[in-house]
């Protein structure tokens, strides 16, 4: 339980709290979060900003440390930018608890960029739908949920985007024809959203349009074909990333990069092995991750062993 010292520390608007000391609010118990709310919704608003804010990186920096409970609180706060890091500290939580909440989040009347935030959120679980790792209902959640704001052509665009993002890994005939036409709109964000939602499907029908705008002059859309090119893992997709790593724009370079440490093979571990030893400098790092990737997923226990 965090101490009564700690939540003095915390409630003092003066008061810097060390890093270490946010392991208090780890794991905290029903009781232990009542404790921490009590203080929690007594602090000013830059408070509560400076603190989850902290509380975020602190996570990302150590991994034991959960404060999945505080995060679950702050969904319903009413600070945007609170509720908005608190969508991002339950990225790696795969608690289906939270689903209701970022439904209501996306479904509110908050700003574009909170609920799409949610949209995003809510996209992981629709991965572990595709896995056969969550219920049926919450699967039905998910999908009505997420294609009410699809077909509700008065929702703002980048809302709808990131819906159809996260509802393709359900890949349905009729999320797939959003797909589609979302793919013929003149608005390159959404088409960009169009063709990383082809790669989330786990479609391999989609390969060749997504290696036809390998070619595209626009480096956003060359930069997305490649990615979902390495989320379908098509061994087919791989001699036409290989003109990736000559791209003008170094972000696409890095997409063809993760393309091929994902799709793996033969001719993607030769193609990284000769740009780690005659490619450019900037790239040799990525690429060396990139065969280290395909190595452990050919033989994780050889790869351990050589470690």
């Amino acid at each position: 339980m965090p101490s009564d010292l700690f939540l003095e520390t915390l409630n003092d608007e003066t008061a810097a709290i060390p890093v270490a000391e946010f392991a208090e609010m780890s794991d905290l118990s029903p009781s232990e979060l009542g404790e921490f709310a009590r203080v929690w919704f007594g602090m000013e608003e830059d408070r509560q900003r400076n603190i989850i804010t902290a509380m975020v990186e602190a996570a990302e920096e150590n991994a034991e440390l959960d404060f999945s409970a505080v995060f679950k609180m702050c969904l319903r706060d009413k600070d945007e930018f609170v509720l908005e890091k608190a969508i991002e500290g339950l990225w790696e939580n795969e608690d289906r608890s939270v689903i209701p909440s970022l439904d209501q989040v996306l479904h509110s009347d908050r700003s574009p960029g909170v609920r799409a935030a949610a949209a995003v959120a809510l996209g992981k679980f629709a991965v572990l739908a595709q896995e056969g790792k969550l219920l049926a209902r919450d699967v039905n959640t998910l999908h009505n949920s997420l294609m009410a704001v699809l077909q509700d052509l008065d929702q703002p665009l980048e809302v709808r985007r990131r819906s159809l993002e996260a509802v393709a890994p359900i890949n349905t005939s009729e999320i797939r024809s959003l797909v589609s036409e979302a793919f013929e709109s003149d608005d390159l964000e959404l088409k960009s959203s169009s063709i990383f939602a082809m790669g989330r499907t786990g479609e391999p029908d989609w390969l060749p349009l997504l290696i036809q705008e390998l070619d595209s002059p626009e480096p956003s859309i060359r930069y997305e074909s490649a990615h979902a090119c390495g989320e379908l893992a098509e061994e087919d997709a791989v001699p036409h990333l290989i003109p990736l790593l000559e791209d003008d724009d170094y972000q696409v370079q890095l997409a063809g990069i993760n393309a091929l440490g994902k799709i793996g093979g033969d001719l993607a571990k030769k193609v990284l092995i000769n740009c780690i030893r005659d490619g450019d400098a900037s790239l040799e790092d990525a690429a060396k991750m990139e065969l280290e990737n395909i190595e452990f997923m050919e033989d994780p226990l050889g790869f351990a062993s050589g470690v």
